[in-house]
């Protein structure tokens, strides 16, 4: 089976298209956070409800749209969320988009084969806030503090993509795909294919998704932000 794994689309629909256009898949693994910062996210939630992903677990950034609450992100963003929320985000998807993004679960658990596989967007410790640049064994833990246990962990929200292993398990954080934060613009995602898991990256029209964003955005600050975060990949 091939499996494209994706995270952190925010709304870039012209980076989530590039991938789905290069890459033949089986099966979608999303990792939550598909509104916010970017043009497109109900374009972005049609096209990903198309796709009945397989997993599909919710980041903070639905999640606040989902319940308005905050995003709870890094200071650094915070309020280009708060701003792209209200005055994109929001004004986009409908009252049937706000429902369906509701009911998304905050973590998936599966047996593939005999094997354990945990999808979250943060970490299972926080499942819609943590940070996990790599992997922290103190971020094992449920709710209750009981160690968790598996032997695949599916993660997102940082925007840096990392695979590694620690004690047998295997960890992957695909990155963003939509607005890649770790120097390096291009589109962000893996791919499960021959029994392995690889990190891949693409380039896509930023330049098109640029003149979307002037088309919405009139703050300026948050607008040169913005574009700078998507020609740069970083912020």
């Amino acid at each position: 089976m091939e499996v494209l794994i994706i995270s952190d689309v925010h709304g870039n629909l012209d980076a989530f298209k590039a991938i789905l256009e290069k890459e033949n898949y089986d099966a979608v693994w999303f990792l939550g956070d598909l509104t916010d910062y970017g043009p497109e996210p109900h374009l972005v939630l049609d096209l990903l409800r198309d796709l009945k992903p397989e997993v599909w677990v919710t980041g903070n950034h639905d999640y606040a749209n989902a319940f308005g609450v905050d995003c709870g992100c890094g200071e650094k963003t915070h309020a280009l969320s708060v701003y792209t929320r209200e005055n994109v985000t929001q004004k986009l998807l409908s009252k049937e988009d706000i429902q369906f993004l509701k009911i998304l679960p905050i973590k998936k658990e599966m047996q593939i084969d005999g094997r354990s596989y945990y999808f979250v967007h943060g970490c299972p410790a926080d499942p819609l806030y943590g940070y996990m640049f790599d992997f922290m064994p103190e971020c094992m833990r449920n709710e209750l503090g009981g160690k968790i246990t598996t032997n695949f962990l599916m993660f997102g929200h940082t925007h840096f993509p990392v695979l590694g292993e620690y004690e047998g398990m295997i960890y992957l954080n695909p990155g963003s795909v939509g607005q890649p934060r770790d120097g390096d613009p291009r589109a962000s995602y893996a791919v499960y294919h021959e029994g392995r898991f690889e990190l891949k990256r693409l380039a896509y029209p930023v330049e098109r998704t640029v003149e979307k964003l002037r088309s919405l955005i009139t703050h300026k600050e948050y607008l040169e932000r913005l574009i700078a975060i998507l020609r740069n990949g970083k912020v």
